[in-house]
């Protein structure tokens, strides 16, 4: 099926005065651990200047059955209904700078047909370096600053080396697709990732939006404000913190993933280090014994 045919311009705008250097991607995959996509696309919306100029057709290539979007019935009437959409925003950084942040869920469908359309698009903008954004829960700490690993479709275009520790054979995000499809056609592409605590994964956590765009400042990215993210993630620690502290058995929990990722920075290169299957599963292991621990103070009986 042609590709060309995929994606559309706006209608007032015209596409061939659109150039910029650098494409942010933030699609989502299986999971948007702290909600950092979300958060980074909210912060460079709601504080730099920016304007829809494309999207795909969502009805080619979204399941709907499969994830149904929310739509809000007051008495007898439906309102409110959440469109889903993969929309191409074209946005001015601090230093005037344009670049281009491309938006929504994961396709469902047609993977290499958007891959192509999205390469195409590419072209024609001028766009020269592709950061992709996503996050995932990891057994990190939340007193630590959050790593950011770092993938590529040519790992010597990465400016800051920070790759897993081993191989890996996971289930496939479109963006691991989407960087292996522009590598192919002599794209610059690169991906981060950042790590967040799995404990607080299923909450919108600040600090993770704050560590991507630090990392695409880091990779050659545009100029963009954090000041207003890192408000959000002050008072989200500080509640965080004071919850952990009301509780030994988490306190507990967090000091030996402390101590595993402290041990992991120091080590170094050369040094051998436990894999994250490894680590992920001491973890919720940990966790299984805590809930089974804390079942008889619930019910009120003693040990």
């Amino acid at each position: 099926m042609d590709p060309t045919t995929l994606f559309s311009y706006e209608r007032h705008v015209d596409s061939r005065a659109l150039h910029g250097r650098t494409l942010l991607v933030t699609l989502g995959a299986y999971s948007d651990a702290g909600e950092a996509q979300r958060l980074v696309d909210d912060h460079l919306l709601n504080t730099l200047s920016s304007r829809v100029v494309g999207r795909l057709d969502m009805d080619q290539v979204y399941d709907y059955a499969g994830r149904r979007p929310e739509v809000t019935l007051e008495l007898d009437r439906f309102a409110d209904y959440d469109r889903p959409e993969i929309l191409l925003h074209e946005v001015t950084d601090l230093g005037g700078e344009t670049f281009f942040l491309l938006t929504g869920p994961e396709p469902s469908f047609q993977w290499e047909r958007v891959a192509s359309a999205l390469r195409i698009v590419i072209d024609q903008l001028g766009i020269e370096r592709t950061l992709l954004l996503q996050g995932f829960p990891a057994p990190v700490p939340h007193t630590r600053e959050l790593p950011v690993t770092r993938f590529a479709g040519d790992p010597e275009s990465i400016e800051v080396r920070r790759t897993m520790p081993g191989t890996f054979r996971l289930r496939a995000p479109f963006t691991a697709l989407l960087t292996m499809r522009l590598a192919e056609s002599g794209h610059d592409v690169v991906g981060l990732t950042v790590h967040v605590p799995q404990y607080l994964h299923e909450m919108a956590y600040p600090d993770a939006a704050t560590a991507l765009l630090g990392a695409v400042g880091e990779e050659k990215g545009p100029q963009v404000p954090t000041g207003a993210l890192e408000a959000q993630a002050r008072v989200v620690r500080e509640a965080v913190s004071a919850q952990i502290d009301a509780q030994p058995p988490l306190q507990e929990m967090v000091a030996g993933l402390e101590k595993r990722f402290d041990k992991m920075i120091t080590a170094g290169a050369g040094a051998e280090v436990p894999t994250a299957e490894a680590i992920a599963a001491e973890v919720e292991q940990y966790l299984a014994s805590f809930e089974e621990g804390r079942a008889p103070e619930e019910d009120g009986s003693a040990d």
